[in-house]
């Protein structure tokens, strides 16, 4: 029996799943422009007939790559939250040691999300994939540090401000991680975080004081 034959007769979410693969290893391999649909093919090891049959192109494919690979970062992270101390600090603290576990910092990851990153203005499948799922871990830390300032009495604190600054802190650091490892240990990312957070309660959250109408 050809691959293509074992393929066919895969349960459908099984046969996406198998696309998603090969769509990311040619994503690794050759970036978002060199990654063509035929390439995909000769990965998957199916004709171009059998992509066409489940997504309407390139760009779709790669949007639900995308949303393939956020889901798993946020399963990951979901979980360590769930698994934390009940305090609003400690999911926190389980947040950023995900954020630099192995998982996370693994280099093929990083291939994979430039890839992403860089077709993001290209593509409006992939940018709305992007948006969502940037939505979507903007509203856990939103979540975390609004239980924070509930636990610490900030009545007019934006969580969602503060989420925005947090999540960029640490694209930063995530990014500057993947591309020189060397520059600091995922210790000293958590450690960073940290001190975002001591910052906050030691009087930063006044920068993110929730904006009211004027009279």
């Amino acid at each position: 029996m050809t691959q293509e034959a074992r393929f066919s007769r895969l349960e459908p979410g099984l046969r996406k799943a198998h696309l998603i693969d090969a769509t990311l290893a040619c994503l690794k391999r050759h970036g978002f422009q060199g990654a063509s649909i035929r390439k995909i093919c000769a990965e998957a090891g199916v004709s171009v007939g059998l992509i066409s049959h489940h997504y309407s192109g390139k760009d779709e494919l790669v949007a639900e790559a995308y949303l393939a690979i956020t889901g798993r970062v946020m399963n990951l992270l979901r979980e360590a939250i769930a698994q934390a101390a009940p305090s609003a600090r400690a999911r926190l603290s389980a947040f950023f040691r995900a954020s630099f576990s192995a998982e996370l910092l693994d280099p093929q990851l990083l291939d994979a999300w430039l890839a992403f990153w860089g077709a993001v203005k290209t593509a409006e499948a992939i940018n709305q994939a992007h948006e969502h799922s940037y939505g979507e871990y903007r509203a856990v830390l939103a979540q975390a540090l609004g239980g924070l300032a509930g636990e610490e009495g900030w009545s007019d604190f934006d969580a969602d401000l503060a989420a925005i600054s947090l999540s960029a802190l640490l694209d930063g650091l995530w990014l500057e991680s993947g591309l020189n490892p060397s520059t600091f240990t995922p210790e000293q990312g958590v450690q960073i975080c940290e001190a975002w957070v001591d910052g906050l309660q030691a009087g930063g959250r006044q920068r993110f004081r929730r904006a009211t109408g004027s009279c």
